[in-house]
């Protein structure tokens, strides 16, 4: 599971979720870098290529793709919390159509004609089961961060009053690795792991 690269909405004022930003030249060298480290540690896996069609994910994709000799299927079920009218304006924008915290968090909306949380934890996880059930050789995910959250708490089974509770937070570029024991347990076996980008320099801020 990846996390895009730095996107231009990271660095200027502007929001995420469906808000369509292109990777920074900085993301660019962030993909390349991870591209470098899974050609090493993948080769010879039989594996395929998944991303969320917004284009920050897509060129992350592309890039680790033709690293590893693969294209990527682009998938808008993959995608980032749908923010509705939010999407595309700046902070200060969204602040003005803002909907304060309701409780439980998980049937929040937050924008209008936004999803809530439990509406986008619905969208991932019924991808995830169809592609759990349709791929026969290990999938490459790439994809954003509030979706990297539900992709970890499906994969652990957590139920809807859990995922009210938790988040897990991973920087750009990073990669995480879920997996199964020899006993059958599910496991994450590596969580917003970065060290390609401290290896490469690309570290700066990464954690913030």
């Amino acid at each position: 599971m990846i996390r895009h690269g730095e996107a231009e909405h990271l660095v200027k004022d502007l929001i995420g979720g469906w808000t369509d930003t292109r990777l920074t030249e900085r993301g660019r060298l962030q993909a390349e870098a991870l591209g470098s480290r899974l050609k090493r540690v993948l080769k010879g896996v039989d594996l395929k290529i998944y991303s969320s069609d917004l284009k920050r994910a897509a060129e992350t994709a592309d890039i680790v793709g033709k690293a590893l000799g693969a294209a990527p299927s682009l998938e808008p079920d993959l995608r980032e919390f749908n923010n509705g009218e939010a999407a595309g304006m700046t902070k200060g924008e969204a602040e003005k159509i803002y909907r304060e915290p309701t409780k439980p968090l998980i049937d929040w909306q937050p924008y209008p004609s936004s999803e809530t949380w439990r509406e986008f934890y619905v969208r991932v996880s019924a991808y995830l089961h169809h592609l759990s059930e349709g791929c026969s050789c290990t999938p490459v995910v790439v994809t954003h961060g509030g979706t990297l959250t539900n992709i970890v708490g499906w994969w652990l089974g957590l139920d809807m009053e859990t995922i009210d509770r938790v988040s897990f937070k991973v920087a750009p570029a990073s990669l995480t690795v879920l997996g199964t024991s020899n006993l059958g347990e599910r496991t994450i076996e590596r969580l917003n792991d970065v060290n390609h980008l401290l290896s490469a320099g690309l570290l700066e801020d990464v954690l913030l």
